[in-house]
């Protein structure tokens, strides 16, 4: 069944309008609680903008929070922002390309460039304006990336309700960055890019250092580092976007254009190795992970911000998630 619905969730409409107290509840859910990571700082640059067109309204019936995932925030750029969201039952996650040929399409964390045989999903090849949507029916984890060959092994690909890692623990993101840092000057560099684009913004800074990544193959470890700190230097790039309470609003992204960073490996062009290539294996690599991830014990399950772009809906896709 094909629904016509805008992204609201953190763009100033949930339900029948804004402001209010569904809204609000909402906004409060998903607030963020991070761990930062400890590394120096160095330079940064942005280039292009992204414009949302005029907000349009959720589809009558539909229930819950829509969050947005950028599909290519511009052409060239493999990631999806924000890399990770959290979802509540009931909500929606609108897919929104920003870019050409790419997909969407479900994976395991153990195998994340593989489509998964586990009550699959996929919008197929698809391009800039096309706008798939998923009913979100549980909170399992969920991986999804990008099936066009190539775009995953080089980082393409995100999270639906991450796990969040215990308190002290070493294999959060923010735990993991300086550890893998201090093995690759690729690394070292584009953390230092990320230290220097959220100087400012200490929300942004701190975005995702949660995430447990115990449960992902350590071929994928690099590239999800990537992700959290392409998000976090977007973020810093939009301070405007990010409220004090971590929630990610663009409802004045259509007055105000959007910055849209260059890719986190563009930071590697000074190190000892090209930029952007990567220090272990890609995501599929056969690896296998550790035991399943815990849930954290602080700041509430799975929190981590999420975010919302206003579009204007071209195409549709609607399937629903039933993980």
């Amino acid at each position: 069944m094909n629904t016509y619905s805008t992204p609201a969730y953190g763009s100033g409409s949930y339900g029948g309008g804004s402001g209010g107290s569904g809204y609000q509840s909402c906004m409060q859910m998903c607030a963020a609680s991070y761990g930062a990571p400890t590394m120096a700082s160095s330079t940064w640059s942005a280039s292009s903008t992204w414009s949302a067109p005029p907000a349009t309204t959720t589809a009558a019936g539909s229930s819950g929070c829509t969050h947005t995932v950028i599909v290519a925030p511009t052409q060239g750029v493999l990631r999806y922002v924000p890399f990770a969201i959290n979802a509540s039952v009931g909500d929606t996650v609108a897919f929104v390309w920003n870019a050409n040929t790419h997909t969407v399409t479900k994976s395991s964390e153990l195998a994340i460039c593989n489509k998964t045989s586990d009550m699959p999903f996929s919008s197929g090849v698809q391009n800039k304006s096309f706008v798939f949507t998923q009913t979100v029916n549980d909170t399992n984890t969920t991986f999804f990336y990008c099936g066009v060959p190539g775009h995953c092994q080089k980082g393409m690909f995100g999270i639906l309700n991450p796990p969040n890692a215990l308190m002290g623990s070493t294999s959060s993101v923010s735990s993991m960055m300086p550890v893998m840092a201090s093995n690759s000057s690729n690394m070292t560099a584009m953390v230092q890019y990320t230290q220097m684009a959220t100087a400012n913004n200490t929300m942004a800074g701190n975005w995702g250092g949660n995430i447990d990544m115990s449960g992902m193959p350590p071929s994928s470890y690099q590239y999800a580092l990537e992700n959290v700190m392409y998000t976090r230097t977007f973020l810093a790039a939009n301070p405007e976007v990010l409220s004090e309470d971590g929630v990610i609003d663009l409802s004045n992204a259509g007055t105000t254009p959007l910055i849209i960073p260059n890719d986190i490996t563009a930071a590697a062009a000074n190190s000892s190795t090209s930029p952007g290539s990567p220090t272990s294996g890609s995501p599929t690599a056969g690896a296998t992970g550790s035991s399943s991830p815990s849930a954290a014990s602080t700041g509430g399950a799975k929190s981590l911000g999420s975010s919302s772009i206003l579009v204007s809906v071209v195409v549709v896709a609607s399937l629903a998630f039933t993980l």
